[in-house]
């Protein structure tokens, strides 16, 4: 009995040896197997090459969607492959409403009236100092907005409406007011707002009305959307998503130089007063055929911010209602996305709010 016990324990024994090799064996081959077999990526991707329509790509990216939600490559090429098939522009949006949102960038555009308004002392005192704070904090709201954040297509530019302001001097300090953080790769955009850039900005505002004091224009607003704005809005994409906000620096009052107004009110006044009272203004402006004309241009995916709106004194208690009626159905013809009309406050500290709440954004 005892014989056959250890009989028993030795055959164990002998075996233990080409169990050990059995289980390396076995571990080894699902080592080799789980590095030598295709990952989810490289699945997708050789599924990608081969897919040839929308809706084909959209299949991929809903069957490892689970797996690559966060996989930058496998982002990258989805993008790639649906811009490859030169889609419509519904199309795309289509495609936007299931892929990831691309990385935000902001877009700010910021068009001060240097019209005659800034040496009215009467209707608008101190008018260049209230443009000058307003376009310091449109400076600090843009570095807000940017600074936390990395290879962004940030930008703000200032421009003027009128081209023969923006010959000479006024196109080199044009120049100075265009701040790009596109080429600004690698690093935090924190770096690119500067000691310099500051002085930069504050310096060639502070020229730009220097220079427009003595010779103030006319704002022709429908000459430079019409000209220049198009050029100026960025259309978003599958790989960049841009928010277009556009401030507007006036009294309210177009009227371009040499041209009758665009806000028609001197000659109707009694009219379009009783209007503002009635509730019907933009009735009345329609049927005197007065609504500025609109402009084949596309703002869909652009904000406009009008600020500094200041009554005349002979159109007080009425102008700004009636002003505001012609801006907004201006623009609502022109699809804007969203357009806020605001007066000069009488308190900096409430302009300051409202434009620092037009201009950030959450990223």
């Amino acid at each position: 009995m005892m014989e056959d016990i250890k009989i028993r324990k030795k055959k164990k024994k002998d075996k233990k040896p080409l169990f050990i090799l059995v289980g390396f064996l076995l571990f080894f081959g699902l080592f080799i197997y789980v590095i030598t077999r295709p990952s989810s990526q490289s699945k997708a991707l050789n599924e990608l090459n081969i897919s040839f329509s929308k809706k084909d790509v959209e299949v991929i990216w809903y069957k490892y969607k689970a797996d690559l939600y966060q996989d930058e490559e496998f982002l990258f090429e989805i993008r790639k492959k649906l811009t490859s098939f030169k889609l419509s522009e519904n199309e795309l949006i289509e495609c936007a409403s299931w892929l990831p949102k691309p990385p935000t960038s902001l877009n700010l555009i910021i068009i001060p009236d240097l019209s005659r308004r800034i040496n009215d002392t009467i209707n608008n005192p101190d008018q260049i100092e209230n443009d000058i704070f307003v376009l310091n904090i449109i400076w600090k709201s843009f570095i807000e907005s940017s600074k936390l954040n990395q290879d962004t297509q940030d930008k703000l530019i200032v421009d003027v409406t009128d081209i023969d302001q923006a010959k000479g001097q006024f196109g080199k300090i044009a120049n100075n007011l265009q701040f790009d953080l596109s080429s600004h790769k690698g690093k935090s955009n924190r770096l690119f707002f500067t000691d310099e850039k500051n002085q930069l900005f504050e310096q060639s505002v502070n020229m730009m009305y220097e220079l427009a004091k003595g010779k103030p224009l006319g704002a022709d607003y429908r000459f430079y959307i019409r000209r220049y704005l198009g050029s100026r809005i960025k259309k978003s994409t599958l790989f960049d998503d841009f928010v277009n906000k556009v401030v507007i620096i006036t009294d309210g009052y177009l009227e371009a130089q040499n041209k009758p107004a665009d806000t028609k009110i001197y000659g109707l006044e009694k009219q379009l007063h009783e209007s503002v009272t009635n509730g019907n203004t933009l009735q009345v402006i329609t049927n005197y055929k007065l609504n500025i004309p609109k402009i084949d241009i596309d703002l869909t995916n652009t904000e406009v911010l009008i600020c500094e709106v200041n009554e005349r004194k002979a159109g007080k208690g009425f102008d700004f209602e009636i002003l505001q009626t012609y801006w907004e159905d201006w623009f609502k013809r022109m699809n804007v996305k969203r357009m806020n009309f605001i007066p000069r406050e009488q308190s900096n500290e409430l302009t300051a709010k409202k434009v620092r709440d037009f201009i950030i954004i959450n990223k």
